[in-house]
C-alpha cells in the first residue's frame, strides 16, 4: 500500500499534486483527507477504477463502472463511519472530501422511477 502522507503546501500557499495514484479506502480509513493527486483509485461494487480528476458525477461514475444504461441503478456512496448515502445521477462528488471510500451500485427494480 502507498504511503499515507499529510497534505503539503508549498511555500506560495497552492497545495502540491503528489505524482502517484491515491488509494481512497485507504486514506478514509485513516481518518485523512486524500492529498491532490494524478490519479485517485476508488473502488465500485468492489471493482477498482483509477480517476484523474477529483470531481465527478454518480453518472460518471456508473458509466466509468460500465453499468449502462446508469438510469438503470442506484448508486451509493460509503463514508468511513457513516451509513451508505444515496447519489443523484447528475450530483457532483469530491473524492477529496474526507471519508469518501467507495460507491455500491444495485439495479433499480423495475417499480422505481
Amino acid at each position: 500500500m502507498a504511503e499515507l502522507r499529510e497534505d503539503r503546501r508549498a511555500d506560495s500557499g497552492v497545495e502540491e499534486v503528489l505524482d502517484e495514484i491515491i488509494d481512497l479506502e485507504e486514506y478514509a480509513k485513516a481518518g485523512r483527507r486524500p492529498p491532490l493527486s494524478k490519479g485517485y483509485r476508488v473502488l465500485v461494487n468492489g471493482d477498482a477504477f483509477v480517476l484523474h480528476d477529483p470531481e465527478l458525477t454518480g453518472r460518471e461514475v456508473l458509466t466509468l463502472a460500465g453499468l449502462l444504461p446508469a438510469e438503470n441503478y442506484t448508486l451509493r456512496l460509503k463514508m468511513v463511519g457513516e451509513r451508505p448515502r444515496k447519489v443523484g445521477l447528475d450530483e457532483k462528488i469530491n473524492l477529496r472530501h474526507r471519508g469518501v471510500e467507495k460507491f455500491k451500485a444495485l439495479p433499480r427494480d423495475q417499480t422505481e422511477g
